[in-house]
């Protein structure tokens, strides 16, 4: 009997070794032969961050595209790139490849974008809603990476990278000046306060560098004393640039940009020779605090990894203002050309390349596998605790940073996405001899009043953006 109990079951397992054989060349020639059924699909892909193609040094983005292309065997990607200026080593302007491309109907499918509301008005973005909206991973996103490259309901850009900003503090320097180092929870007041008494601006070359990177005050400060208001000023609706809130932002410019005991934009080229040893201050551990973008944490934590850094940092983002505190970011998006035959395939890229969790997983296998690719330089776009993890395995000096993307809230640069932005800011005329620029750096400056210009100021740059607006809320009705 047990003999015969024996034999039935070795014959039973033997049968189902076998099913199960058949049944695992069928899954693997069903797979394949899935694969093989897909009809081949061509894409083309531009960036600008892609390196030369004859580059020696391996590039993240490029390895990206090949495991692309093996995750996803029926589509091939050719990158288009970059060419030159006529007779120069410089790359062509972005949008000047962009519009020579789109004269003879051949928009790379997928490219990098820094314009988008030139990109409606153009017709060269193609309106991704219905596939985007069908993505729980795309759904997943926060709605602050969402919403800037959403118009009216109509997604018309991908999110492909968030960086953000602020000081970064030298935290050895600090205990050694027998200050407490700024943190994540510090004020706008208590920064200052740390950076100047730790500060020595004094001559004889041995003096101790503070604090870089004031410009951008006028941009974050005034969204930190009322959150309904965004970068420089913008409500959603228009810029109040007459208000309350940028008049403070303008008179703290001011007082730190001449306070010569700390700040290094308030001294003169011949006073830094002076005051300091030779050699960029922050990569000689010789200035206390900075302003940063996470893009550059990469290279910093390699050079912590090496020990050319022999200092401890942290990053702690902007101060807390009026009780606030809402960090700056800058998003990189991509845009799918209006005229893809394959948008769903293109969609896929575009996810791959930005941010999707295989890809963005990838992304970091690539970064810690293959020698020469540099870490990657910024953090998943996914609210993926696994994916977190792998990032700050990756840049473990920087874990202030996971704090403000865990808990933090942010304001977003616009000039990617909001329209007329860079003429209201920089490129549009206040007067005959002045552009919004020139006219802002004269009051930066000191050689202007700033209340004997805020209401024109305004003005202009309401009128700028709603010149661009108007335009492109007409185009965006075709999209």
């Amino acid at each position: 009997m047990k003999r015969f109990l024996s034999v039935a079951l070795s014959s039973l397992l033997i049968l189902l070794i076998s099913v199960g054989c058949v049944d695992s060349e069928k899954t693997s020639s069903s797979s394949t032969e899935s694969s093989q059924t897909k009809p081949q699909v061509t894409l083309t892909y531009s960036a600008w961050n892609l390196g030369p193609a004859d580059s020696e040094t391996p590039n993240l983005d490029r390895l990206m595209i090949e495991a692309f292309m093996e995750k996803y065997p029926h589509i091939t990607v050719d990158i288009i790139e970059r060419p030159k200026k006529p007779g120069e080593t410089t790359d062509m302007a972005w949008n000047e490849f962009l519009s020579a491309r789109a004269s003879v109907g051949k928009l790379p499918d997928v490219f990098f974008a820094d314009n988008i509301p030139l990109y409606v008005i153009n017709e060269w973005a193609y309106n991704i809603t219905e596939i985007a909206h069908a993505d729980s991973e795309y759904m997943n996103l926060s709605e602050d990476i969402r919403r800037p490259a959403t118009y009216d309901g109509k997604v018309m850009s991908l999110p492909q990278a968030i960086h953000y900003f602020g000081y970064i503090v030298n935290k050895t320097l600090f205990e050694e000046r027998n200050v407490d180092a700024p943190t994540l929870e510090s004020t706008f007041e208590e920064f200052t306060s740390a950076v100047k008494d730790a500060a020595d601006h004094s001559s004889g070359n041995r003096g101790v560098a503070g604090l870089r990177g004031i410009e951008h005050i006028l941009h974050y400060y005034p969204g930190h004393l009322n959150t309904d208001l965004q970068w420089w000023t913008h409500d959603g609706e228009k810029f109040n640039l007459d208000g309350v809130e940028f008049q403070e932002a303008v008179s703290k410019y001011l007082e730190l940009a001449t306070d010569k005991s700390f700040v290094m934009e308030a001294l003169l080229p011949e006073e830094i020779e002076d005051f300091f040893p030779e050699g960029d201050q922050w990569e000689n551990g010789n200035m206390l605090a900075r302003w940063v973008g996470s893009y550059e944490f990469g290279s910093m934590q390699t050079k912590l990894d090496e020990g050319t850094y022999t200092f401890e940092v942290d990053f702690i983002g902007t101060p807390v203002i009026n009780g606030n505190k809402r960090v700056p970011i800058v998003a990189d998006f991509v845009t799918i050309a209006s005229t893809t035959k394959h948008p769903e395939e293109a969609y896929l890229l575009a996810k791959w390349m930005g941010f999707g969790k295989d890809g963005y997983a990838k992304r970091i296998e690539l970064s810690k596998t293959v020698s020469g690719v540099p870490k990657v330089n910024f953090a998943p776009l996914q609210a993926d605790e696994e994916l977190l993890n792998s990032y700050f395995e990756l840049h473990s000096g920087f874990e202030g940073l996971r704090t403000i993307i865990e808990s933090g809230t942010f304001i977003v640069e616009p000039p990617k996405y909001l329209p007329g932005y860079i003429n209201a800011r920089y490129q549009g005329s206040y007067d005959s001899e002045h552009n919004m620029f020139q006219i802002l750096d004269k009051v930066m400056k000191g050689e202007v009043l700033f209340a004997d210009i805020a209401t024109q100021l305004n003005n202009r740059a309401n009128a700028l953006y709603n010149e661009a607006k108007t335009q492109f809320e007409e185009a965006l009705k075709n999209a």
